[in-house]
């Protein structure tokens, strides 16, 4: 049986919000991690860096300015997981799903993500108080 496009296929990152890239970015290195190129993501408010480890991938999200979301979550909780993101076959199928089951969408439609991905937000209120963000890859 093949699999519905719309199920998330494995956890693609956890996000994490930092005041400071430079500075995460030296505690995972004295883990022996190495930290990928940061990326600047205007539309979000942000920076992001990603760091790979096994089959596990962290992104370091530092907010471009003082009125973004990660600027609001820092402000709110301080530094710490920001979010859960699935990887998804199809993302307009996630969102179809996750709507037809009632879940709240912060994002209606996709928008691009950090590497050129297709990203949307479920609203915590309906997935456990955990912002979960649905990743469609390009290189699929």
């Amino acid at each position: 049986m093949t699999r519905p496009a719309w199920l998330p296929d494995r956890v693609d990152h956890l996000g994490v919000a930092v005041r400071s890239i430079v500075v995460a970015r030296g505690f995972y290195e004295t883990l022996g991690l190495t930290v990928g190129p940061v990326e600047l993501l205007p539309d979000d408010g942000v920076s992001a860096a990603f760091i790979v480890t096994g089959g596990t991938r962290l992104e370091l999200l530092e907010p471009l300015g003082s009125d973004g979301p990660i600027a609001r979550f820092l402000a709110r909780k301080g530094e710490g997981i920001h979010h859960i993101a699935f990887d998804v076959r199809d993302i307009s199928a996630a969102l179809d799903a996750a709507r037809r089951a009632g879940v709240a969408l912060i994002d209606a439609t996709p928008r691009r993500g950090a590497h050129n991905t297709r990203i949307a937000f479920l609203h915590p209120k309906d997935t456990s108080g955990v912002l979960i963000e649905l990743v469609e890859s390009p290189t699929r």
